[in-house]
Formats: structure tokens, sequence, C-alpha cells
């Protein structure tokens, strides 16, 4: 059996003391399990995207209140956070009927879960037009760019410490 050496926490340890407070708060909660940095992470994502959006002061963005942005805050961890395998195939992309396979009709087959807009609009509690218009941007873009920076500083650091 031919297994690989586990990582002592030191490395580790080593490793995240390059990173940004910011990335460290959501790498610990991502891959450590740490449930307790959830909030801290959605305030910094918050905080650095309202800011982000205050400076431009479009007419636009008069809509757009701190509540929303915490709110889509929250979806955009959750959905950073998530593993992405679809629930109904678990991931293998076709389901047995007994007599045959057939592809999955939730993910059409190919094993991943994309939460929609419609989904997103639901748990932000805002019309579908409204999140097309003014939060699936700011969520793809700002939110999700920014907490895939900080999975790209942990790669780097991985890279760069070991």
């Amino acid at each position: 059996m031919n297994m690989r050496p586990r990582i002592r926490s030191e490395v580790i340890c080593y490793v995240m003391a390059g990173l940004s407070r910011d990335a460290s708060r959501f790498v610990r909660f991502k891959y450590a399990g740490d449930r307790s940095r959830r909030r801290g992470v959605i305030e910094d994502l918050a905080r650095r995207v309202w800011k982000r959006r205050k400076k431009r002061n479009t007419s636009r963005s008069l809509l757009i209140t701190p509540k929303y942005i915490w709110d889509l805050a929250e979806v955009a961890v959750d959905e950073a956070n998530s593993d992405g395998m679809c629930g109904r195939c678990n991931g293998k992309g076709w389901l047995d009927t007994g007599l045959k396979r057939i592809d999955c009709f939730s993910c059409f087959g190919s094993g991943r879960r994309k939460t929609g807009d419609i989904a997103i609009a639901r748990k932000l509690g805002v019309g579908l037009d409204f999140y097309r218009l003014e939060g699936k941007s700011i969520m793809e873009r700002h939110m999700l760019g920014i907490l895939a920076s900080y999975e790209g500083d942990l790669y780097n650091a991985f890279r760069e410490r070991l």
C-alpha cells in the first residue's frame, strides 16, 4: 500500500504565515473546516465590495444597500465553499433506473451542481431581473474573484515556501 506522507502541522503553519489576514481566514474556513471564521470572511468580503461600490458612486448604485451586499457575500462564500457535486447523481453524471443508465437530468450529465440565478435570487429575496441586473456581476466578478484570489495566495505560498 503506497500512501502519501502526511503534511505536518508545523509546515502548514509555516505556509499560512505568509498569507494576509483575510486570505488566512478564508483558507481556515474552507480547508480546515473552522466554521467560526465564516462570519469574518463574510464581513471582510462585504466591506471590500462595499468600499469598491462607494468609490464608483453611480446612480444605479443607490439601489444597492449594505444589507444586500452582506446577503450577496453570504451566498458567494457558500458557493466558494461548496464542493459543487450534483446532489441528485452524487457527481456521477448518470442515474441507474434498473434497466439502463440515463444522464442525470439535474446536471445534464456533468456531475457538477450549479446554483442558478433563480435560486440565488430567492435566497436574496429579490426579483430575478434585479439580481441579474445588479447582483450577478457583483457576486461573480468581485466577490468570487476576491475569494479565488485568496486561494491563489495559498497556492503561491505553497509553491514558494515548500
